[in-house]
């Protein structure tokens, strides 16, 4: 086959996979809420807690809240790493100054590119982040709704994959008061490129960044990430991220407005498990958001 047929049949592929997706924030409702008990400590409380929206769709998250709170306190929803909903609010330690919500992804399976899985992953990958995203108005939509959240302290923290929603989601919904990015940054093309240099023989360079561009162009964080302003954004990167390369955290930031700022580390991609590391990020974090006025 023809190096120009093959091409015009890869086009045609995209084109088709791509027909009919979208991303859907229906706000017309409040979701209904359930929670599940799972653990409690002397100073928090921890649930599962699923989220139903209008059309009866079910969203899977996790919160820790203190067992006693004397004043509304601020409230920060994360996204993280795929499948680390539950264990991203375990590797943060407890507090009672402070409400965590996680959440997982829905159909997280979408982030296995090997293989074959590479012809429809663009598909799943646009899937998954649209339906995150509803997920994400969400959970904002609870938070706002809670009286023991403080509604000038509602958080937005994204880590690695998560930082690139968490900068869409910014971007739509106006009632998040400040956004963290943890290990992220912008160029989903050249982020794709970099991410799959062990790809198979079969998927040509060329056809990677288009695409990106044709199935997640509409979450690239470089055109979001100016809507944040005028509210505060912090991004926390690491000169050695391999994952998520200098260049690609100073493109994003630098597209950013005032006010921000960007906290350097030395170490490779994040690894979620590596306790000390994140104890270090999370007392930098809660550092600077104190100083900010974001946190009490």
């Amino acid at each position: 086959m023809s190096g120009r047929v093959t091409r015009w049949l890869a086009v045609q592929l995209l084109a088709a996979l791509c027909a009919g997706c979208g991303a859907n924030l229906d706000r017309s409702l409040a979701p209904e809420a359930y929670h599940t008990p799972v653990a409690e400590t002397p100073l928090s409380k921890k649930y599962e807690l699923r989220l139903i929206n209008s059309q009866g769709e079910h969203f899977e998250y996790f919160i820790r809240e203190p067992r006693r709170a004397t004043r509304p306190l601020p409230a920060v929803f994360i996204l993280a790493g795929v499948e680390t909903g539950r264990d991203s609010l375990d590797l943060i330690d407890d507090r009672d100054d402070l409400l965590l919500l996680s959440m997982n992804y829905p159909h997280g399976e979408a982030m296995a590119l090997t293989g074959f899985g590479l012809l429809t992953a663009p598909f799943a990958l646009r899937r998954m982040a649209s339906e995150t995203l509803e997920g994400g108005v969400l959970a904002i939509d609870y938070l706002s709704k809670r009286p023991d959240v403080d509604q000038e302290r509602i958080i937005l923290l994204g880590v690695s994959v998560g930082s690139v929603l968490i900068t869409s989601l910014a971007a739509e919904d106006r009632r998040a008061d400040a956004v963290v990015l943890i290990y992220g940054g912008g160029d989903l093309g050249g982020l794709a490129r970099t991410n799959l240099r062990e790809k198979p023989w079969w998927v040509p360079d060329w056809i990677i960044g288009p695409a990106v561009r044709t199935f997640l162009g509409e979450f690239e964080p470089l055109a979001h990430v100016e809507k944040i302003a005028p509210r505060y954004f912090l991004m926390v990167s690491s000169r050695q991220d391999e994952m998520f390369p200098p260049s690609s955290a100073l493109a994003l930031y630098g597209r950013a407005r005032d006010p921000k700022k960007l906290i350097w580390y030395e170490t490779g991609h994040l690894d979620l498990f590596d306790r000390q590391l994140i104890r270090g990020l999370t007392r930098d974090v809660v550092t600077d958001l104190r100083a900010t006025g974001y946190l009490h």
